[in-house]
């Protein structure tokens, strides 16, 4: 009987479990990368938000001065406050249920529009109706006024604190013991700031 020899060369297709768990690794290593980067771009945002609400109340409070300039011509009449957060404001009596002027004095102008300017600071009218945070995060602002050379206006500086989820360094680091940065809000390496100073003309 012969007998024939058949030479089968075999292939075999397919991942070992070493391949299968590089693939898984690499593949792990991708999704902390996008979950890190989504995470920072988060971070990002509200930073973005923060500011930005910083600068809206800034405008806003400067508008309410030259609006009031006045009364800001009498002796001694300023705005300026050291803590607004600490400040015990509310609605001047001159104002009805309707938010109507009866009589107000330049002063309870003043009085209202820090008292409306911490209720927009804290988001408190937007936190009645949606139960969340709206305003700056453990926030604070301080404004601060002084003569302007040569002219009837004032210099004012108005400096707005607040918290900051991203450490970094204190937004008033260099500054000095006595200036408003320094003393407006807490120290610390999350604390971030505006600070602005305009001039506010006392001339109707």
């Amino acid at each position: 009987m012969k007998k024939t020899c058949l030479n089968i060369n075999a292939t075999h297709g397919g991942f070992s479990l070493i391949e299968i768990m590089i693939s898984a690794f690499i593949l792990a290593l991708g999704l902390l990368g996008l979950a890190g980067m989504q995470s920072t771009a988060v971070k990002s945002t509200i930073e973005i938000q923060q500011r930005s609400l910083a600068n809206s109340l800034i405008t806003d409070i400067t508008e309410r001065m030259q609006l009031n300039r006045l009364w800001l011509s009498g002796a001694g009449n300023s705005y300026s406050i050291d803590s607004l957060t600490d400040a015990n404001l509310s609605i001047p009596n001159c104002i009805g249920s309707g938010g109507v002027f009866v009589n107000c004095s330049g002063e309870d102008i003043k009085n209202n529009d820090l008292y409306e300017w911490k209720q927009k600071f804290t988001g408190a009218e937007v936190n009645a109706s949606t139960n969340g945070e709206n305003g700056l995060v453990e926030a604070d602002a301080c404004i601060a006024v002084s003569p302007a050379s040569g002219s009837d206006g004032e210099l004012v500086q108005i400096v707005i604190s607040w918290f900051s989820t991203v450490k970094s360094k204190d937004a008033a680091a260099n500054a000095g013991a006595t200036d408003l940065t320094n003393t407006c809000g807490t120290a610390n390496a999350h604390r971030r700031q505006l600070s602005v100073e305009t001039y506010i003309s006392k001339s109707s």
